[in-house]
């Protein structure tokens, strides 16, 4: 078992007690390949207010009672909490064809688990699973018949964990699934097979219900907002079912309509976000310990120290944010790997190594100094308007049992389908409440509309033989893709039944 010295446990949890509303860490192997365990590196991490690292252990399905690089692995959990940092373990099975050819199991990864937690007893934080909705980490994602199966793979693992985990210590917190802000929802990609989180979590959430698990899955939930693009402001959103850190209540709404009402909580009763990666790339031309060619596009040093400082203050008034981890804390030196680091890979540090250290001086002791973030679930759909339910009915009359043929023009921030309700323009006469409100559901859904710009949505909807005279409403209907309870009408055109 991993030794400790008493005072440096007592030290650490002295701080916890003390830890402001959201931690600031990086995210980071480097100092487990350093000569002296990361020691220099911990205090260098600590010496500009970061108070948390997370690192990497991968369970091996072949040595399944083995802790790879334990060597490496248990001078830098030591040096970390010498320093004063929280640890964070990011655990996962690893490689993916195991998963893919079941040569791993939930019970064994949990078995591991227990052994990883009984060696580091220090260590309080457990992440469980690594962007499972990346075929890098995860195969397959969809199953035969282009359904997501990655989800409830996830979700077997992440009741195994948790369950083994708070059987060793109800204390220990369980933090699931290190998601990735992308996906592209395509089993016949041509690369890159993947789920967005909107649907990952939405395919989770099923997976779930019908489980009949009352437990929970996670104590927190990890994410990693990273920009579409090193070039986007912190401020640019991304293209709905994805989420950067702009589109912090897209997530909570996802986990919302996941698990409201089941033994899961949320970010409304007690579930937090944990900003696990998160990192804007810098331009390194000419910079010494670096090799390589840059693979993807880059920003500028003092742009980046700016992002970073404006990211830990907005994170200051987001009660949800538990945590932000930087990736990573040093550069990688081979430019195919990361160069969003506070320091360069020679050690010496960015401008964002100052901004971040000035943001969390100021954070921690004004707090929140800008507009603080309060999130409620929609129970609509998120954005959605229509105008233009047009069609022609000759003069504004129709005739028993004929179709309305229309275009409606929609507009909505999430997928939605689309749809045409018919409903009387006044108060019916009593003889007719019966047949009317059988017309009140949609009677035409033949659109879905992405999110995006606004659509034409094409609609036919058939008059029902034997309608009352009268006039009449045709309303538009919008139900969430992620989540059908979520609907809203837009009251549309009317006309007259003759």
């Amino acid at each position: 078992m991993l030794a400790a010295a008493g005072a440096v446990g007592a030290a650490l949890f002295g701080f916890i007690g003390q830890a402001r509303a959201t931690i600031i860490g990086a995210n980071d192997d480097t100092a487990k390949y350093m000569a002296d365990g990361g020691a220099a590196y911990f205090r260098q991490m600590a010496a500009i207010g970061l108070k948390r690292v997370v690192l990497t252990v991968r369970f091996d399905p072949s040595q399944p009672t083995r802790i790879p690089d334990q060597d490496l692995l248990d001078p830098a959990v030591a040096n970390a909490l010498a320093a004063g940092l929280q640890v964070a373990l990011t655990t996962y099975p690893y490689p993916p064809r195991m998963l893919a050819t079941g040569r791993s199991s939930p019970a064994a990864f949990a078995a591991w688990l227990a052994i990883v937690a009984g060696h580091y007893p220090l260590v309080r934080q457990f992440v469980v699973m690594n962007e499972p909705n990346q075929p890098a980490f995860l195969r397959p994602q969809f199953g035969n018949t282009g359904l997501n199966v990655s989800a409830a793979v996830t979700g077997a693992y992440l009741a195994a964990a948790y369950d083994t985990l708070k059987g060793i210590d109800p204390s220990i917190t369980v933090i699931g699934v290190g998601l990735s802000p992308r996906g592209n929802d395509d089993p016949h990609a041509p690369s890159n097979v993947s789920t967005s989180p909107i649907r990952f979590l939405e395919a989770l959430g099923r997976w779930y219900r019908a489980s009949g698990r009352t437990a929970p899955l996670m104590d927190g939930f990890s994410y990693h907002p990273y920009p579409v693009s090193a070039n986007d402001p912190l401020t640019k959103s991304y293209l709905w079912p994805t989420a950067g850190f702009a589109d912090l209540a897209r997530i909570k709404q996802a986990l919302w309509d996941a698990f409201a009402g089941t033994g899961q909580p949320t970010t409304l009763n007690g579930l937090k976000l944990y900003l696990d990666e998160v990192g804007w790339q810098v331009d390194t031309t000419g910079e010494p310990g670096y090799s390589g060619v840059e693979n993807v596009p880059v920003t500028n040093e003092s742009t980046q120290a700016a992002i970073y400082g404006d990211l830990v203050r907005q994170s200051a008034c987001d009660p949800g944010i538990a945590a932000v981890s930087f990736f990573g804390f040093y550069d990688d030196g081979l430019r195919t790997g990361f160069q969003s680091g506070l320091y360069r890979a020679d050690g010496t540090p960015r401008p964002s190594a100052a901004a971040v250290q000035q943001a969390i001086s100021d954070t921690d002791v004004a707090g929140c100094t800008g507009v603080p973030v309060e999130w409620t679930p929609s129970t609509g759909v998120a954005g959605a308007s229509a105008t233009g339910a047009t069609f022609d009915t000759g003069g504004g009359d129709v005739l028993f049992g004929t179709s309305l043929d229309f275009a409606v023009t929609a507009n909505v921030v999430e997928g939605a389908a689309v749809g045409a309700v018919l409903e009387h323009a006044g108060p019916p006469p009593s003889i007719l409440s019966r047949l009317l409100e059988s017309t009140r559901a949609p009677v035409a859904v033949s659109a879905t509309v992405e999110a995006g710009p606004v659509k034409r949505a094409h609609l036919v909807l058939a008059v029902p033989a034997g309608l009352p005279r009268g006039r009449y409403v045709v309303s538009v209907r919008f139900v969430a893709e992620a989540n059908p309870q979520r609907t809203t009408i837009v009251r549309g055109r009317s006309f007259t039944v003759r």
